[in-house]
Formats: structure tokens, C-alpha cells, sequence
């Protein structure tokens, strides 16, 4: 950034907290979306928005000249884009490696004005996820060992298989592009000899070799390898056999296997693909979905189709699709995308972003406008002035009203603080070899802002403490005639003028004899003496106080349940 001029370098640092702040937002939003998906799995708009939140973050630190949050998120944004295009599946290690990847994301912003904190460890973390990308977005797979030099990254694009127009039914018209690696002949591989494969697969259409990596005459090696070529093959072969023919050059070449989209579907795409929403009309002449002129004439008769035709005046997409010969499902895509754009801006024109120092300004504000307000009720009242006194009544209604408002502002709904515990639940339940269905109920509760961060960790402790102590392994589960997978509940209701928030799971419950054995052994409660039920289960909070027999990364020190208590 040495050519940005000290007015852009002083704006950037002002505006850096902002970004901070939207990113961290972001990469929340990565977190649950991804959570989502591994129950939704097939659900498009998840992963929509999924891949714009990794975009925005890309983007937003482009700006920013953040170099290693743009190149580690570009990496995320290939997998996701492939996932986008059905190359690849969304499984859980894939969403597994996205939630490690979004740490690092997270890292990166909140480390991006303190080069110091990216340590070698975290420089190497990030080398080897980036190598987990690539695997995955080169056709392949992570291996145990990561390689010492990231592969080839193949830039595979993939669409739903269909039949060219002009096919054999059942034959799929492939357009193949190979770039092979230079070491390709020096790896004993013959590009000839694969091209003679695929011919055996069905009918080549075409072959056109790309010389424009081939050197002048005087620096060509024979040895080295510069051969690419196109081909268009009609085949009835699935893309896993056609793939299979470059199996022993996947690792030093680029390969790009493309089926053909039929008319509908490219029409579909480029919607989906428009980055801004004009009218359904216009939006459907400018992808070559019907002529201007044709557009002009329906719009001319649409006042004269009839009622009987439509039952009501009849839609423009309704005419597009019977006057016009727009395919409805192009009709259908022009319709959504115009929906989701109504959803975003109305989304985005209901909030603001308000720092909470002001806010907290504007409401001490207020409460010394309210003592001001009773004195000059309470002089009013002195003066014996009806209307003087009607006039301060008022007065002291509306600040009642504004003061009730503004409080309302800092109060959050606890459901975004539980939903943080996703992520908490299914990390924490794999590393402990259980399975476990996680229910939020009641996360439309409200709480002041300052309250709901203070009870995060102490609901942190509770969560960790019911997946680690509470549930059980599947195996004792089935043992004691339960579902293989436990359920953990965590509710917040009103209560007489309170909230009151629960952490529930239908686990094994508290063993009060080892409770009391460990607490004789520790000296709490004289040997012998047997307390009430409520007393004993009153002891797993004191400090120190553990029934693990080991200590690990989850339990064990007596640490936690002490700190919930205070």
C-alpha cells in the first residue's frame, strides 16, 4: 500500500473497525450456514448465501489491502463455487475443514493490524488447510500426509448432465479441455495415448490443439512436454469414466470436463448470475430470453386479455410464458430472483449500526432527563396551573415512552447467543465419540446486551459439562434402551419478571454416590455424613471439584462449574 496517499491511509484506519466488525459478523454467519447445511444438505439458498458471506469477507479485505485474508478465502471461495456447481458434495469433513478454515478467516481479521500474532504455527495451519482446499477442489481427496508442494489446481466446471439438442439419445456431448504438465513425458505419460482412449469412449466431434505455450523453435525442449488441446466427444460414458482417462496425469494437469446446458438452463444461470434486479421484462431481454419487440407487444395487450383468460388482470409473467414462448422455468428464476432482491434490500433498510458507547450516552442522557422531568412536574404542581400541570404530565409521558424505546435498543434476543453453541456441541460431541441432536427453544427471549455476553460462559461450562458428564457414549445409550443419540436442550421463557434459562439433556443424570465419595475423599463433607439430595448435587460447583477420573482438554481440573456458580 505504498502508493496510497496519507488521506486513504488515514480513512482506512478509521474505517478498519467497522470492517473488523462486519467481518466478525460474517464469519458468524459462515459458522451457522454451515451448520445448517449439515442437515440441509440439498438446500441452494444455504449455500448461496454461504458462498456471499465468504465473497464479502474477500472482498471488504481487498479493499482493506488484507493480502493473507484475500488469498486464504479465495482458496474457501474455489471449494464452495465447486460445491455450488454439483462438482462437489457438501459431506462433513468437507463442512468439517470449512468450519477450521473459518477460524483462520476469523483469526486473520482479527489479528490484520498485528502482524506479530501470525505466528509460524498458525502460518503452518494455514499452508496445510489450504492444501486440504486444493486436494478436494483438484478431484481428489486429503491425504494423510500433505504433499511438500500444493497440486495443481484443475479449475473444473460442472453442470447437471443432459443430451446435446442434436445427440443420440442417451449419448451426452463432453467439451474436454486438457492443459498437460511439462514433466508429463519425463513421467513416461503419452497425451497421444489418452486421446486415443477417449475415442474409444464414443465419437470425437472435433480436436483442436492450443500452441500457445509451445516456445520458439531455438529454446523448444523435446523432453518438455507444452501439448493442450480441446475436444468435443459424444459419448455415453459418465463423467467418472471420462475422468478416469487422465487418472495417471491428474496430479501435473488441467483438466476442464463440461457437459452441455440446455437452452433453459443457460437462460436460468445468467439470472442467477445478474448482479443487479431491473424489471422481469428487461431482465429477461437482457439474457436473450425473448426480443425487445416481442416484450413491447405483449406489453401492449396485456389490458386486453380477459378476465376469463387469467381470472384477474393477467401477469406479465403469465403473457411472457403463453404469448412470448418463455419457458416457464426461466419465468420461475426471473420471479425469484426479483423476490430475493425485495427480502435483501428490505432486510438491509430495517437496521443500522450504532456503537455502544453512544447508545449508552443517549440512555444516561435520558435518565437525567427523567429526573429533570419529575422536578419540573413536581414546581408545576407548586404553582397550582392546571394547564401547566396537564402540560408536564404529557411532557413525562412521552420521556417515559422514549426512555422505554431506547432500552429496548440494547435488548437482544438470547437465541443468538445460543445458536454460537452449534458449533460448540458438534466439536465438542465428536471429539467425545457421541451423538448428540442440539434444541434451542425460546431464543426469541430478550436480554440486555451487557447480561447476554456475561452469561455466555457460564453456558459454555454448562453445555461442555452435559455433552462431557450428562450423555452418554451411543453403545451405553442402546445398553440402557435409549436412541443412539442424545438430546441436549437449551431454552430460555419469562418468568415472573425474569428469564429463566435451562441446559437439559436426557444423559445418565448426576451419580450422587461417586459425587459424595469424591467429596468425603476431598475432605468437603465428613466421612460418613450422607447430606440431602439437593446438597450433594450442590457440590460439583465448588472449586476444584471433579468426578473425572482423567484430566482432559474438556474436564477434570474442577474448573468451570465454580465460575458458573459465582
Amino acid at each position: 500500500m505504498s502508493d496510497v496517499s496519507d488521506a486513504d491511509r488515514d480513512f482506512l484506519a478509521a474505517a478498519m473497525p467497522a470492517f473488523i466488525s462486519e467481518a466478525g459478523e460474517q464469519t458468524e454467519a459462515i459458522e451457522t450456514l454451515l451448520l445448517e447445511l449439515e442437515h440441509q444438505p440439498d438446500n441452494r439458498e444455504l449455500l448461496d448465501n454461504l458462498f456471499r458471506c465468504a465473497h464479502t469477507v474477500k472482498g471488504s479485505a481487498g479493499i482493506f489491502g488484507l493480502t493473507k485474508v484475500v488469498e486464504f478465502t479465495h482458496h474457501v471461495e474455489t471449494l464452495l463455487d465447486q460445491c455450488r456447481d454439483g462438482v462437489l458434495a457438501l459431506t462433513p469433513a468437507i463442512s468439517t475443514l470449512l468450519l477450521q478454515c473459518n477460524d483462520q478467516i476469523k483469526f486473520l481479521v482479527d489479528s490484520a493490524s498485528d502482524d506479530a500474532a501470525d505466528t509460524a504455527e498458525q502460518k503452518d495451519l494455514r499452508a496445510d488447510l489450504v492444501i486440504q482446499l486444493q486436494a478436494y477442489t483438484s478431484g481428489g481427496a486429503p491425504t494423510a500426509t500433505p504433499q511438500t508442494s500444493p497440486p495443481a489446481v484443475p479449475q473444473t466446471v460442472t453442470t447437471q448432465t443432459t443430451a446435446d439438442a442434436g445427440a443420440t439419445p442417451g449419448m451426452t456431448a463432453w467439451h474436454i479441455s486438457a492443459r498437460f504438465g511439462q514433466e508429463t513425458f519425463r513421467n513416461g505419460m503419452d497425451p497421444l495415448s489418452i486421446a486415443k482412449y477417449l475415442k474409444g469412449l464414443g465419437e470425437v466431434q472435433s480436436v483442436q490443439c492450443g500452441t500457445e505455450s509451445v516456445p520458439a523453435l531455438v529454446n523448444l525442449n523435446p523432453e518438455t512436454c507444452y501439448l493442450s488441446f480441446d475436444m468435443h466427444l459424444l459419448s455415453k460414458a459418465t463423467r467418472e469414466e471420462v475422468e478416469g482417462a487422465f487418472s495417471f496425469v491428474a496430479d501435473d494437469c488441467e483438466i476442464d470436463i463440461q457437459a452441455p446446458e440446455s437452452p433453459e438452463q443457460k437462460l436460468v444461470r445468467a439470472i442467477e448470475d445478474m448482479p443487479t434486479t431491473p424489471r422481469l421484462g428487461d431482465m429477461l431481454v437482457s439474457v436473450g430470453a425473448v426480443s425487445q419487440h416481442k416484450l413491447t407487444e405483449v406489453l401492449s395487450n396485456q389490458e386486453l386479455v380477459t378476465l376469463a383468460t387469467y381470472g384477474q388482470k393477467a401477469k406479465i409473467g403469465n403473457l411472457l410464458a403463453d404469448k412470448a414462448g418463455v419457458a416457464p422455468a426461466v419465468v420461475e428464476a426471473a420471479l425469484n430472483k426479483q423476490q430475493k432482491a425485495k427480502e435483501s434490500s428490505g432486510e438491509e433498510s430495517r437496521f443500522i449500526r450504532v456503537q455502544a458507547d453512544r447508545l449508552d450516552a443517549v440512555i444516561n442522557l435520558l435518565g437525567e432527563l427523567v429526573i429533570a422531568g419529575a422536578g419540573a412536574n413536581l414546581l408545576a404542581r407548586e404553582t397550582r396551573n392546571v394547564a401547566l400541570i396537564e402540560a408536564n404530565l404529557h411532557m413525562n409521558g412521552l420521556i417515559e415512552e422514549i426512555r422505554n424505546g431506547t432500552l429496548g435498543l440494547r435488548m437482544v434476543p438470547v437465541g443468538e447467543t445460543f445458536s454460537r453453541f452449534r458449533r460448540v456441541v458438534r466439536d465438542t460431541a465428536s471429539s467425545l465419540g457421541k451423538e448428540v441432536n442440539f434444541e434451542i427453544v425460546g431464543g426469541e427471549a430478550e436480554l440486555d446486551k451487557s447480561m447476554v455476553e456475561k452469561i455466555a460462559d457460564p453456558l459454555m461450562h454448562l453445555v461442555r459439562n452435559s455433552l462431557d458428564h450428562g450423555l452418554e457414549p451411543p453403545q451405553e445409550r442402546v445398553a440402557a434402551g435409549k436412541t443412539p443419540a442424545g438430546k441436549l436442550t437449551l431454552s430460555a421463557r419469562h418468568e415472573t419478571g425474569a428469564i429463566l434459562i435451562r441446559i437439559e439433556d436426557d444423559g445418565r443424570a448426576i451419580n450422587r454416590e461417586r459425587v459424595l465419595q469424591r467429596a468425603w475423599n476431598k475432605g468437603l463433607v465428613e466421612q460418613g455424613v450422607v447430606p440431602s439430595d439437593d446438597a450433594i448435587d450442590m457440590l460439583i460447583f465448588e472449586a476444584g471439584f471433579s468426578t473425572a477420573e482423567q484430566v482432559t482438554n474438556l474436564s477434570g481440573r474442577g474448573v468451570g462449574m465454580d465460575v458458573v456458580k459465582r
